[in-house]
């Protein structure tokens, strides 16, 4: 019996929250430093995107809370398969409620490519900040692997499995679904998913020493996940059902970042010496300019 394998590559939107940290005290606030406008940068480049974003705010905020607006700034990008500079629109979107400028060109972001973007505002310095995008994997079950997840009533031991990262990757989480295709009774086309590793939301990812990740499924977990897919299947005609594992890798610039505002507990932290990390040159401004790959390896069962 053959493993059918098939890669879908799937988009990552990360937002992470900024800290403000408030003072009061006696005497008037006198700055022991004068105040330098700064650009806050953000920008999260994902193997295999057809579309490269950069978020472009100013470090300060206004009075409202609102975060002001950059327009007009001249954001480029320079790196792997491209010819030259490229230059990125200036546009606006809502994004959970709140009005955020941010600069967009159509630019394929190659896996293991490098990149840096550039961003230039009358008024502020200039921010520039290079990244290395971590490249794609895949998580091939050995025939064994395969026949017991297509016939789970025969596992009688965990099931083991490899994944293959980028060593341009400084910690991943891996989640494993089984998914449910079909056409449901009123001929409209169905997609069902249940979980058998589910991720940590607020703690998701594991700092990797090795390019080779290794996983232990849970039986029980798996015929679980198996039987409520198997069960949601039979109203379905046609059907199939599949195994998902998906890989999400990030960059050293990304997972510091996370760490940092989050104060997530790791000994990566210990050797952080900024409140919150950023990859900007110079501390000329802050944020980031990060790349991460998400994958999945889709095993075809039946």
């Amino acid at each position: 019996m053959s493993v059918n394998i098939i890669f879908k590559k799937v988009s990552l939107f990360v937002v992470l929250p900024g800290v403000l940290a408030l003072c009061s005290c006696n005497n008037p606030f006198q700055p022991e430093v004068q105040y330098s406008p700064k650009l806050n940068v953000y920008s999260v480049l994902l193997a295999n995107a057809p579309v490269v974003y950069v978020r472009v705010m100013p470090v300060s905020e206004s009075p409202s809370g609102v975060s002001a607006q950059v327009h007009g700034a001249s954001v480029t990008l320079e790196g792997s398969g491209l010819t030259g500079v490229e230059i990125l629109r200036d546009t606006t979107a809502v994004i959970g409620g709140d009005t955020t400028s941010f600069y967009y060109a159509p630019v394929k972001v190659l896996p293991g490519g490098s990149y840096s973007v550039s961003v230039s505002q009358a008024g502020y310095p200039t921010a520039v900040a290079n990244v290395d995008v971590p490249y794609s994997y895949a998580a091939i079950p050995d025939q064994a692997t395969y026949d017991g997840l297509q016939n789970p009533k025969h596992l009688h031991q965990q099931i083991q499995l490899t994944v293959n990262l980028s060593e341009l990757a400084s910690a991943a989480f891996v989640q494993m679904l089984v998914e449910c295709r079909g056409i449901d009774q009123t001929g409209r086309f169905t997609t069902a998913y249940f979980n058998v590793i589910p991720v940590d939301s607020l703690n998701p990812f594991i700092e990797l020493s090795s390019t080779k990740y290794p996983i232990t499924v849970d039986t029980s977990d798996y015929k679980t996940a198996f039987d409520l897919a198997d069960r949601f299947s039979q109203n379905l005609r046609p059907y199939h059902l599949y195994v998902d594992i998906i890989a999400t890798q990030v960059d050293d610039n990304l997972y510091r970042y996370f760490i940092t505002s989050t104060h997530t507990d790791t000994p990566l932290l210990m050797r952080t010496d900024k409140i919150v990390f950023s990859n900007i040159f110079n501390s000329a401004g802050t944020g980031i300019v990060a790349g991460a790959c998400v994958d999945t390896t889709r095993i075809f069962l039946y």
